[in-house]
């Protein structure tokens, strides 16, 4: 019995030697798989925006007075807010290089606020877009703003929640000098909302 017992104990070395940290290759290549599986999701994002951006351009020719009740105006200032915020996740990660955690959570701080206002403010205008007579169901062009602004704003959402997430992880110190592509991760999608949301907008307010 105590052989066994011996036996066992000095197996546990010889196993913990086979148990080892993800080495500097295995890091990388596991960044890159995901870096893959972002962009095929942006892909097929893309594909999706598309139709709907096609859809609205299409019901928009066909009832072209109903865009005199956007509010330009208001959605300028809104696009401005979430440009910025693209300006306050790329000024994280250059905080982050350099090894600047005060400014890097200021910045993640700064990015979630201003997605919140973005949010904040088409909520705004759809409330006096429903007053005005604009809802989901008055129309085909109703049904089409909404379902096209709406699904971006979930978009929106979701990078908030995110960058609360990345928030949280900085503040535990998850994020170094040397290692910090969750943000960047975080970056690719943020940035991708902004690109599409300036499409919206043209297509949307702006022609």
């Amino acid at each position: 019995m105590s052989e066994q017992v011996i036996s066992q104990e000095t197996s546990i070395p010889h196993a913990a030697e086979h148990v080892h940290a993800p080495t500097a290759e295995e890091r990388q290549f596991g960044v890159e798989n995901q870096k893959f599986a972002m962009w095929l999701f942006l892909g097929s994002e893309v594909m999706f925006f598309t139709v709907l951006i096609a859809a609205f351009v299409f019901i928009r020719i066909a009832h072209p007075e109903e865009h005199n009740v956007l509010n330009i105006p208001l959605t300028s200032l809104n696009t401005f807010m979430l440009l910025t915020s693209s300006f306050t996740v790329v000024r994280s990660l250059a905080a982050l290089e350099e090894g600047n955690q005060t400014k890097f959570l200021r910045s993640i701080a700064l990015t979630i606020i201003l997605g919140t206002a973005f949010l904040s403010i088409q909520a705004f205008e759809y409330n006096n877009l429903s007053q005005e007579g604009l809802t989901l169901s008055s129309g085909p062009f109703g049904m089409a703003f909404f379902t096209l602004t709406g699904f971006h704003g979930t978009h929106v959402l979701i990078g908030i929640i995110w960058a609360i997430k990345v928030f949280w992880n900085g503040f535990n110190g998850k994020y170094t000098k040397e290692d910090h592509w969750g943000v960047e991760f975080f970056g690719l999608y943020w940035h991708f909302v902004d690109v599409v949301w300036i499409l919206i907008f043209t297509v949307v307010y702006l022609i």
